[in-house]
């Protein structure tokens, strides 16, 4: 029984190995929903950077790649959601698959009280004690 259970973690591990070597693409949105404007507090850009420092070629909404139009799956999609407030500025980063599987979720918060320095703060504090770096390519 415990050979049966370990083969299909192994199994279930290589699968996961598979699928994240598959992914190359990081879709990063122009426009998040709590944001005015593109790239609003340059948390777009600061995404697109990070993403790419970990080895993913990144695009915003506007510039799809032939590769992901013809399989979607070679893409994760970054999703940035600001976390209603009244004494922080909350931000939730989550990162799912084409199946809609979320395979990174970290919340940053920021008691700053400029909004433009806010933001940043809770932004990069999404990745400081987070364990994103799995995602990294080799």
């Amino acid at each position: 029984m415990k050979k049966l259970i370990l083969f299909f973690a192994i199994l279930f591990s290589m699968g996961m190995q598979a699928q994240k070597a598959d992914v190359k693409y990081v879709n990063v949105r122009n426009v998040y929903d709590f944001q005015t404007e593109a790239n609003e507090y340059r948390l777009n850009s600061a995404l697109k950077n990070k993403m790419q420092s970990l080895g993913y070629i990144v695009y915003f909404d506007n510039e799809i790649p032939e590769d992901v139009r013809l399989n979607p799956c070679l893409e994760y999609r970054a999703e940035l959601t600001e976390i209603k407030s009244s004494t922080a500025t909350k931000l939730n980063l989550a990162i799912t698959d084409c199946k809609g599987k979320i395979v990174f979720s970290k919340e940053g918060v920021s008691k700053l009280k400029l909004h433009k320095k806010s933001y940043i703060d809770a932004f990069n504090k999404i990745f400081e004690y987070s364990n994103i770096d799995i995602l990294a390519k080799k």
